[in-house]
């Protein structure tokens, strides 16, 4: 992140409060979404097969308003690389079970595990850790939450859902299945709009997933009493992985 995070204490106890976003797995089909563009998607299942040392890097976009991380602070407009990798089936702490981990590691910043179960026709949530010294376990969802479910067509949403014991919330609404384009490449994908409050803190996400790929493109803001507290863009930049090719 270069020296514009001369504030990374603070900045950092900002961006921690994004994890562990989750949707809801039984989604109702509403009408369909009036702005979507739904264009003919690649098959869902396998949703995300992956192998050990698999990687996507990203470019990220941090802006952050003047006053924000401290009374005093200039405001913050940053781009940085970030690198997610995925290290296998390991269990987070001592009495967890075996689930799948990615290791995210940006410029300046303290790494950071990432736990899912992925199952052919699905993918949930289980929690997060930053990895130091005084961090001695995660922050962990049970049950998990889903965040991608294969099939899920435009207009589909969930139901608001509550977690770590009413502190969470989430709704996810699925806008439209459409191509995306990043610096990685052109991707077909299912854009979800995900809502919801950590506590005093307002989430709006959205998502663009592509079936074998993950996630390619993400926009991710935050308000506290209608504040903005932080705006942050991720786009695929390069991965190993590759689409499923269309069906003949």
């Amino acid at each position: 992140m270069s020296p514009l995070f001369f504030t990374l204490p603070l900045i950092t106890a900002v961006i921690c409060l994004t994890g562990c976003d989750s949707s809801k797995e039984n989604l109702t089909p509403t009408r369909p979404a009036e702005t979507a563009a739904p264009v003919e998607s690649p098959p869902d299942i396998p949703i995300l097969p992956l192998t050990e040392g698999d990687h996507w890097i990203y470019r990220v976009h941090l802006e952050i308003p003047a006053g924000i991380t401290s009374p005093s602070a200039a405001e913050l407009d940053s781009h940085h690389p970030l690198t997610r990798t995925y290290l296998g089936k390991i269990s987070p702490a001592e009495g967890l079970p075996r689930v799948d981990c990615f290791e995210v590691v940006a410029p300046a910043l303290p790494v950071e595990r990432e736990f899912v179960d992925i199952h052919p026709d699905r993918i949930l949530m289980r929690g997060s850790m930053l990895m130091r010294p005084e961090t001695t376990h995660p922050m962990w969802l049970d049950p998990p939450v889903p965040l991608i479910i294969a099939g899920m067509k435009p207009g589909s949403e969930s139901p608001e859902i509550k977690a770590l014991s009413g502190g969470l919330s989430r709704k996810t609404q699925i806008i439209a299945r459409e191509t995306v384009t990043v610096p990685a490449g052109t991707f077909p994908s299912i854009r979800l709009l995900m809502t919801g409050m950590d506590g005093e803190l307002e989430l709006r996400r959205t998502l663009w997933f592509t079936p074998r790929i993950g996630i390619v493109r993400e926009e991710k803001i935050r308000h506290r009493l209608g504040k903005l507290i932080f705006r942050e863009t991720h786009e695929l930049t390069e991965t190993n992985l590759h689409p499923a090719a269309p069906p003949p």
